[in-house]
């Protein structure tokens, strides 16, 4: 069965990238297929990941359900692989006659024997450059092993040692069409072109950037100057009185020490890989125009979590700042109505979503919400709270969990409960003033701090 229209689908994918950067959402990155994009696109404002880590977030994205509901809650064994029996959204449209083509970054870990994607017409999960980065370090002069800095962290069950990937970037000397990103791009540029007429694709290109190691080629290396690049906010801030999951984050950790220019420099060039990135997804959609389909076609572009990239004095992702969660997402198509959106989204509305766009059955136990209401009338009402979890990054260790209305967010530490968080979004954008104290707030608080016990009842989360 396919969906009587016949609409395909590509979803455009970036690893680690802080959507307040890209040209969408008025960001200095050089970023014209983004842009042009969002031009014919439904563009969220107030988009979360599920979680701020790749391998539970892209699972979610995959089945509509949060990560304690699927099982894949952090890195380690035992907390990495999802439950047996989740459905996923990409076989879901396999079984109904699409042909499926997905490339790049997979991050998903399903239960013993419950692969499938030997049965895709194109399947080629992918990592990250780190050997590649390595070698163009040391031909390049830079110090080996500066690119990871070790941090220290909880799990369930005592503490783990280990090193954490930090921005010090190389050049990528070769051809730029053989960058593992532009292959990634070229590679689902050909499928969608190879598909035969008259049968529906639904295609994933899936970048590793820019997620470090920061291997960029020219002229995107140099496009941002270190010199033009101003601290972000909170850079300085003191990280005592913080809750651990923040003051001892490994973002903090690996990058203790360093000077502004260290930093600059890092930031300089991850503006630069973000504009490498939005010019790998202009050769697949020229490829979608080219193939004459793309008036049929719905185009998701989104990421799997942001980056704080020195905001708080932070690196990476794993807290719940919005730079670390806040997400753009731009959804294009037959019968979607272009232009901005403010109602609250989720990664687990990504897999409903679709299934409604394209017409196959739901997934069963999907948790999140069709957005096709929205899609449809930028004035339909939206939900009044989204949700975002973290659960440390190896063996557990952390647990996160925050709730986000129109107006604030509220971010429980369990074990912490003294340290909770309280944010005026619309205040307080960067998150520098916590409120959960203030007792002109605590009405706020305790309504957002309800709508969260009720979602982890609701959704078979622990209690609070």
């Amino acid at each position: 069965m396919v969906s009587p229209n016949g609409a395909n689908l590509l979803v455009l994918l970036c690893d680690q990238l802080q959507r307040d950067l890209i040209g969408p959402y008025a960001g200095p990155a050089i970023t014209p297929t983004w842009e042009r994009l969002a031009g014919e696109s439904a563009v969220f404002d107030r988009c979360y990941c599920a979680t701020p880590l790749c391998v539970p977030t892209r699972p979610s994205m995959m089945t509509g359900r949060w990560p304690h509901a699927h099982g894949a809650t952090s890195f380690g064994e035992g907390y990495d692989t999802m439950r047996p029996g989740e459905e996923l959204l990409i076989d879901r449209l396999h079984d109904a006659g699409w042909r499926v083509g997905y490339e790049g970054i997979w991050h998903i870990n399903r239960a013993p024997g419950e692969d499938r994607g030997g049965e895709y017409a194109h399947f080629r999960p992918s990592g990250f450059p780190y050997d590649a980065h390595q070698a163009a370090m040391a031909a390049q002069g830079i110090e080996a092993g500066s690119q990871r800095g070790a941090v220290r962290t909880p799990t369930d069950d005592g503490e783990h040692d280990w090193r954490l990937s930090i921005p010090v970037p190389a050049a990528w000397t070769g051809p730029v069409e053989q960058h593992p990103d532009m292959l990634r791009a070229r590679a689902i540029a050909d499928f969608i072109l190879d598909t035969p007429d008259g049968q529906p694709f639904a295609a994933w290109c899936s970048l590793a950037a820019p997620h470090p190691p920061l291997l960029v080629p020219e002229p995107w290396l140099s496009m941002f100057d270190p010199a033009d690049i101003e601290p972000p906010p909170g850079f300085d801030a003191d990280p005592r009185g913080l809750p651990a999951a923040v003051g001892e984050a490994p973002g903090r950790q690996a990058v203790r020490g360093w000077t502004w220019e260290q930093w600059a420099r890092g930031i300089a060039a991850y503006l630069g890989f973000v504009a490498f990135a939005d010019a790998c997804h202009g050769v697949v959609l020229d490829a979608l125009e080219a193939s004459g389909r793309g008036r049929d076609t719905i185009v998701v572009m989104t990421c799997d979590h942001g980056e704080m990239l020195g905001a708080l004095g932070l690196y990476q992702k794993g807290v719940l700042y919005d730079r670390a969660c806040r997400l753009p997402l731009l959804i294009s198509g037959p019968g979607i109505t272009p232009g901005w959106r403010t109602q609250l989204a989720s990664h687990v509305d990504l897999a409903p979503t679709i299934l409604d766009l394209l017409g196959p059955a739901p997934l069963e136990r999907a948790q999140g919400e069709s957005l096709m209401p929205i899609l449809r009338d930028p004035r339909a009402p939206g939900r009044e709270f989204t949700f975002i979890e973290f659960n440390g990054y190896v063996r557990g260790g952390y647990h996160l969990r925050g709730a986000v209305s129109e107006r604030h967010k509220y971010v429980h530490y369990r074990g912490q409960p003294d340290r909770d968080q309280l944010f005026d979004l619309a205040a307080d954008p960067d998150e520098l003033t916590n409120l959960a104290e203030s007792s002109t707030h605590r009405e706020v608080r305790e309504r957002l701090r309800a709508a969260l016990a009720q979602w982890a009842a609701d959704t078979g989360d622990c209690p609070m």
